[in-house]
């Protein structure tokens, strides 16, 4: 990455695409801006648990951020990587621009960015490559008045596996906010007023293990696992948007093709609509659990989340939208969870929404280019409309 860099000076390669800074400023929120940045992160295989690309791409992000005069801290959480930048020597900003570097597995074409139309495609630009590499615009554009300004840039590392990194930053280091901005849930410029829960649990069965040709004189914990999760399954009957949903992942059972398993297990990632239905979902499962004799682990919980779209900070960020994008900025409902329930949990509002874009976890992850290129204009109009530094 270039090591002098400043606003104006001229054509500077970032990876393989040129950015003119004269075009920059015919365009100031385009997707040109943005576009070098989010190839280089896309490239970088941060897939959870590849801690050397995590911590390749948070040199990267937090070398750029200091160049522009942030200060920088670097934790280490148990081996995942997670950086806060902070404009000014507070541990409290009042906005604090959030994101997870870490990214869901797919395939090898995919950590290649490519642009179909309207499209950029490519693993984390929706969730939420996209979005650091906003920030990154952000700040670039804001850096010669920077000091201004009253903003910290917070990425973590582990966010799609056991999702400790805020939780950390926020209950141990201290951290808070007047508002944090996460670009991790919502839909089409819509802000997040509710978030179902997630709660992700490890079930595992036990058995004896004898030799596949002679099952009646051992105990398959592969058989007793199906008989377990086929009840739990009951317990989910319907997939529809607005109930409680099971996602069973991880199934895991024998070392040896010929030999009844002694232990197997699966993980169930379940959705859930708001605190009444998570206390059901926990006693219904332990007691199908204790019915079947099977173990269960809590990995993951992220409680649902209301927000007040009524609060003025959050109020204020949906007036930038409209005012940036046209968009009629409302409430909705999030299918998904996010470190929403993180600031949640220690009183800090939070505005979750981004552009339009889909396919998150999946084969065609793709983000609308135009509406990305949105993300950048929205944060600075609010950023200078709320955290001015006195």
């Amino acid at each position: 990455m270039p090591s002098d860099h400043s606003v104006g000076a001229g054509p500077v390669f970032w990876g393989r695409v040129l950015l003119d800074w004269d075009l920059v400023a015919a365009d100031p929120g385009g997707a040109e801006l943005l576009l070098p940045w989010l190839e280089r992160l896309v490239a970088l295989p941060t897939v959870s648990g590849n801690l050397a690309a995590s911590e390749e791409g948070l040199d990267l992000i937090g070398e750029f951020l200091a160049e522009r005069g942030m200060r920088i801290r670097r934790f280490d959480q148990d081996g995942f990587g997670a950086l806060v930048a902070t404009v000014h020597p507070t541990m409290t900003p009042t906005v604090m621009l959030t994101a997870h570097l870490d990214v869901v597995p797919g395939p090898e074409h995919l950590f290649t960015l490519k642009r179909d139309g309207d499209r950029l495609i490519g693993r984390g630009v929706f969730d939420m490559k996209g979005a650091i590499a906003a920030y990154l615009a952000l700040i670039d554009q804001l850096a010669p008045e920077l000091h201004r300004y009253d903003l910290g840039v917070m990425i973590t590392t582990d966010e799609e596996t056991r999702d400790l990194g805020v939780k950390l930053l926020l209950q141990e280091e201290g951290y808070r906010a007047r508002v944090a901005v996460l670009p991790d849930g919502g839909d089409n410029w819509q802000l997040e007023e509710v978030a179902k829960g997630a709660w992700r649990v490890r079930v595992s069965t036990y058995g004896v293990a004898v030799h596949g040709s002679r099952p009646w004189t051992g105990e398959s914990a592969s058989l007793k696992l199906l008989d377990l999760l086929t009840d739990i399954r009951r317990r989910f009957p319907v997939e529809e948007p607005h109930v409680d949903t099971l996602n069973i992942s991880f199934l895991r059972a024998g070392t040896a093709p010929n030999q009844l398993p002694d232990q197997a297990e699966a993980v169930l990632d379940v959705r859930v609509m708001g605190p009444e239905e998570l206390a059901a979902v926990e006693r219904d499962v332990a007691e199908i659990c204790r019915r079947h004799g099977a173990d269960l682990e809590l990995l993951v919980l992220f409680p649902p989340v209301k927000h007040d779209l009524a609060d003025p900070l959050l109020a204020e960020f949906a007036r930038s939208v409209e005012r940036v994008t046209g968009v009629a900025c409302g409430g909705c409902l999030s299918f998904g969870s996010s470190d929403a329930a993180q600031f949640a949990s220690v009183g800090v509002p939070c505005a979750v929404t981004r552009p339009r874009g889909g396919g998150h976890h999946g084969d065609d992850e793709w983000v609308d280019a135009g509406s990305l290129a949105q993300l950048v204009p929205v944060l600075r109009d609010f950023v200078c409309r709320v955290a001015t530094h006195e």
